[in-house]
């Protein structure tokens, strides 16, 4: 069986962090780094790859909580491969600090700075929604995720707010970034999927699409366009306009249950 030789780019020196390892044969030392930057990609890059597709495919069916977690999670695993492929310790952090990660990242290459959310040149949307569909900032768009991507958020604590501009930010960030990882195209990681996920994966998303075709406007009857806002019950009952007996709700299930940071604060007001 031929195997296919996959090629990454990586600038850590495990003689900088390993007792004796320049004293190695050339071919071991070898060995050493392809083992080390292979389970960078296992461990990070390839489940990130999973956790992209994966958002991208719940932002098109409107499960817009489930998407912010999925994006914040691959946000987190390709910063973390980003700084493990140039010698950068992750082992400080703790959660999903897409903005911290990405901070540390920054001040680690400075290349990072020129990965931009701008849409693809491709994406074209109808004047008469164009406005509403709103391009994000680089900061804009990680606190977005990471705020709405919260752990805190994993049982739906608080809303969302979505609109279409998060995923083609998405796209393009992460198209970006992954190519100053230094590992093998996605396609590597496509392999494995179902020909109409990769399809799914692909349409509307020209910076991974294989082969370039002119797209026509958005929204149209393969791709829709969303703008969403969400609101919880926690978010009544910690609100301006919070029912009476709204604290001995909260004081009940915060015995009874974790609650978001935010609420516990909430709470320690009163």
């Amino acid at each position: 069986m031929n195997e296919r030789r996959l090629s990454y780019i990586y600038s850590f020196k495990c003689g900088d962090e390993l007792e004796h390892f320049d004293k190695l044969p050339d071919y071991e030392q070898a060995n050493i780094e392809r083992y080390i930057v292979q389970v960078i990609s296992d461990s990070f890059v390839k489940p990130a790859d999973e956790d992209y597709v994966t958002a991208r495919l719940l932002a098109k069916k409107g499960m817009h909580r489930a998407f912010f977690w999925a994006a914040c999670q691959a946000l987190e695993k390709y910063l973390k491969a980003f700084l493990l492929m140039r010698g950068a310790s992750v082992n400080r952090f703790r959660g999903h600090p897409i903005a911290d990660l990405y901070s540390e990242a920054c001040s680690v290459d400075a290349e990072l700075l020129t990965v931009d959310t701008s849409f693809h040149p491709a994406i074209k949307i109808r004047q008469n929604v164009s406005e509403s569909i709103e391009g994000l900032s680089v900061a804009e768009f990680i606190n977005g995720i990471e705020m709405q991507g919260s752990p805190d958020n994993r049982y739906n604590s608080f809303g969302v707010n979505f609109n279409t501009g998060y995923l083609f930010a998405l796209d393009s960030f992460v198209f970006g970034l992954r190519q100053r990882i230094g590992v093998p195209p996605i396609e590597e990681t496509l392999r494995k999927f179902d020909q109409d996920l990769v399809e799914g994966f692909n349409l509307y998303n020209p910076w991974f699409a294989p082969v370039h075709v002119d797209l026509a406007e958005v929204p149209n009857k393969d791709f829709n366009l969303r703008i969403s806002g969400s609101v919880t019950t926690l978010d009544i009952l910690t609100g301006p306009h919070a029912p009476n007996g709204s604290r001995f709700v909260l004081r009940w299930l915060d015995k009874k249950m974790k609650l978001p940071r935010k609420i516990k604060q909430h709470l320690s007001k009163g």
